[in-house]
């Protein structure tokens, strides 16, 4: 499974219990891995959890509407700004940089909580969209409650493991033991010759880097142990 750990929204009303998990919580600052949690924060308007907890929090504003997406919702176009927010979190480059890094912590095991300005009970259509989003795009349901929790839809693996390969958030073994993909020629033009650099050091001049990508995919799928790197190169 791509995502190992959690992402939960909490809003106002759950302040205390927040504070309660940093509290008691490994932070990032140790290391990135399982039980680490992180709170992105998406209040622009008080930076006190960042400066009481440095090493648990970070702003998260980038993930917030843009200004345009707003405007649309004050001027009482819905669709306009669904679709306008939804551009945003697709297409703007430090957005999506900013949530393939959320994507990375995910998949190391770390636990991820977002602090929202706004009331869950009232519905805040952005938080709707946000929330949508994240469950069509990765298969990530955000969890608001232990009544709607959090959970990920394993289809996604081969999508976000290529994404965070192509990215460079994860090596190239991690990819191959994460993807599904026995026989790698199906892969995009772009894709493949990123594998194929990545593995010409450890196959040797003499052998097609892809036979051992399909070495490395089969011991996987026999042993159940991964590969983190060959111990000797693969020469004739």
């Amino acid at each position: 499974m791509t995502i190992l750990g959690t992402v939960y929204i909490i809003d106002p009303t759950q302040i205390d219990l927040l504070i309660y998990n940093l509290s008691t919580n490994l932070s990032p600052a140790t290391g990135i891995g399982p039980n680490r949690l992180l709170c992105m924060d998406m209040d622009e308007t008080s930076d006190d959890l960042e400066k009481d907890f440095p090493d648990h929090c970070i702003k998260a504003t980038l993930l917030c509407p843009p200004p345009i997406a707003m405007y649309k919702e004050i001027d009482g176009d819905q669709e306009g700004f669904i679709r306008t927010y939804n551009e945003y979190l697709e297409y703007d480059s430090s957005v999506q940089e900013f949530i393939t890094s959320m994507l990375y912590f995910l998949h190391t095991g770390g636990n991820i909580i977002l602090r929202i300005p706004a009331y869950l009970e009232d519905d805040p259509i952005w938080v709707h969209t946000l929330i949508i989003f994240f469950y069509t795009r990765f298969g990530i349901t955000i969890g608001t409650s232990p009544q709607n929790p959090f959970n990920y839809d394993t289809n996604y693996d081969n999508a976000i493991i290529t994404l965070l390969y192509q990215r460079k958030m994860v090596d190239v073994f991690d990819f191959i033991n994460s993807n599904t993909n026995i026989f790698p020629n199906g892969f995009p033009a772009e894709l493949y010759n990123q594998i194929v650099d990545d593995l010409m050091i450890f196959s040797g001049p003499n052998n097609d880097p892809m036979e051992l990508y399909e070495f490395i995919k089969r011991s996987y799928l026999e042993t159940g142990i991964p590969i983190i790197k060959p111990a000797i190169y693969f020469d004739n």
